[in-house]
């Protein structure tokens, strides 16, 4: 048998595979499918455009984004998850250049079978979805809640793509959105911006109340802290929230275990330049038998219980002073602020609900109601006063005990507060 000289069938192969890799790369692949073009120019635009904001290929967006459409009409069904992830990611490049929000809309439709659906085997992809659809509700300038729920989901994933949900939920928390690590084969990251009517035109300032204070230490019981306490501990984890996820600037009137007039509270936050002064409390009935939450908001109260609660945090005596304050709440009602003062009220009555009340067993919101405190006489901005379940109740006591109940105060009191300064 004739051995083949081995130099000549070095080069033999070296020609065979030059040959294959440029003139014939098509051997090495699959035929080219509608999907896999639609990828290949996608990742095209990708390079070319990594911002998606450059108006010279917005046709170019535009045309892909039909194609894509076309796609998913037709029910696809190679690649037809990820085809709906990247018309997701196309059109809110579209959005981010041409402001429209219908192309918000379409983004959304494309997501919602991948979010909807039970596809466990493909978590990773969902968890993908999860955090474009954080990114399209940052630039749709949504609340700041809706979008942490989404990045949550997708932070639950592992590998790099967890890390990129991670840090999205840092920079909601730190107000600071940029550049982003890309995910999947996407070689350039997506800038996220959020939406300009979404954008803070300046750091609002709200004024915390924490009731009583030094010698006064407010409703007290025989067993647990007294409200003087209470107040203080939750003003605090109001004030973080505010600060830390809403980017507020917050005072508070008393920040230790010290007396503060009741007159100087109101008008502290005046001097400051408030735009809405919260006054937090807790109750006790004389009877020892009343229970839950109540939100108060200024006004001659003709009830007797409102009118009997005002009288004990005002601490004066029976009529020595509540009638005559009917002439100095004039002034608060023609200033316009009345209106807005029940509005704060209903809305921060709202949150506590969601947030803590209807998750605790046992408890329960009696309301919005009014009633002339002190405290609040005098505000130039909108004020309310947070009556914090009743400190002489056996389940309510345990509930305010209970540390994780307080951040739920916490909680409700300050996204309630959010939302009335976001509709302002």
């Amino acid at each position: 048998m004739r051995i083949p000289n081995p130099r000549v069938t070095i080069v033999v192969a070296c020609v065979c595979l030059w040959t294959v890799l440029t003139l014939a790369p098509e051997a090495l692949s699959a035929p080219a499918t509608a999907s896999s073009r639609v990828r290949a120019e996608y990742i095209r635009l990708r390079n070319v455009d990594p911002g998606g904001v450059d108006s010279s290929h917005r046709a170019e967006w535009d045309a892909l984004a039909a194609r894509m459409r076309t796609l998913i009409g037709q029910g696809l069904q190679a690649d037809a998850d990820y085809i709906r992830l990247l018309c997701a990611d196309t059109h809110l490049r579209l959005y981010r250049v041409s402001k429209q929000r219908p192309y918000l809309s379409t983004a959304t439709e494309s997501l919602k079978p991948l979010l909807e659906a039970d596809r466990s085997e493909d978590s990773a992809l969902q968890a993908e979805a999860a955090l474009l659809m954080g990114d399209i509700t940052v630039s749709a300038g949504g609340f700041d809640d809706s979008a942490s729920e989404w990045y949550q989901r997708a932070a639950s994933a592992k590998g790099p793509l967890g890390v990129i949900a991670v840090s999205r939920l840092q920079s909601l928390e730190l107000k600071t959105f940029g550049r982003f690590a890309p995910s999947r084969d996407i070689e350039v990251p997506r800038w996220i911006e959020r939406s300009p009517s979404n954008t803070p035109r300046a750091a609002p300032l709200v004024v915390l109340d924490p009731g009583h204070g030094g010698e006064d230490a407010g409703a007290t019981s025989d067993i647990g802290e007294p409200e003087k306490q209470i107040t203080l501990d939750v003003a605090r984890r109001v004030r973080i929230l505010l600060e830390k996820r809403y980017g507020f600037n917050v005072l508070i009137t008393r920040n230790k275990d010290e007396f503060v007039p009741l007159a100087r509270r109101t008008a502290y936050a005046n001097r400051k330049g408030a735009v809405a002064f919260i006054s937090l409390h807790v109750n006790a009935s004389q009877a020892h038998d009343a229970n839950g939450l109540e939100v108060y908001y200024l006004d001659n109260a003709n009830d007797e219980a409102s009118r009997k609660l005002a009288e004990r945090e005002n601490g004066v005596q029976d009529g020595d002073a509540v009638d005559d304050l009917s002439f100095i709440l004039s002034d608060l009602i023609q200033s316009g602020k009345l209106e807005d003062s029940i509005v704060l009220s209903r809305t921060i009555e709202g949150s506590l609900r969601a947030r803590a009340i209807n998750r605790a067993k046992g408890v329960r919101s009696l309301g919005v109601k009014r009633a002339p405190f002190f405290v609040l006489v005098g505000a130039h901005m909108p004020c309310t006063l947070i009556e914090m379940l009743f400190i002489d109740n056996p389940t309510d006591r345990a509930m305010l005990l209970r540390d994780e109940f307080r951040s739920a105060l916490a909680l409700g009191v300050a996204e309630g507060i959010q939302k009335f300064i976001h509709k302002q």
